[in-house]
């Protein structure tokens, strides 16, 4: 299984990231607006991912759902039956590094 990790790996600079956009390395503080909550999530690899520390790998729902989006947008996030309106407050990569 290691083996396959590190055949399939790719490197990623951050620096090289458009920074006005969420991507893999994003430090994303967004606005649940059902809820009224605002969160920060770091979009990491599998390995990394540790919800608890709000750190969300980047194959979760949850992390699709935003890729892409800019500051100022609202990205529409499906939960179920559920539908969860979340607002993009910033974007930072400093923090990922």
């Amino acid at each position: 299984m290691l083996k396959e990790r590190i055949t399939s790996a790719r490197p990623i600079k951050i620096s090289e990231q458009p920074q006005d956009e969420i991507r893999f390395g994003a430090t994303v503080t967004l606005k649940n607006m059902n809820l009224k909550l605002k969160q920060i999530l770091t979009i990491t690899g599998v390995d990394e991912a540790n919800v608890s520390k709000g750190k969300i790998s980047f194959t979760t729902p949850i992390a699709q759902a935003l890729m892409g989006a800019k500051v100022g947008e609202t990205v529409n996030f499906k939960l179920g039956a559920e539908e969860r309106p979340l607002f993009i407050l910033s974007i930072d990569y400093l923090q990922a590094v």
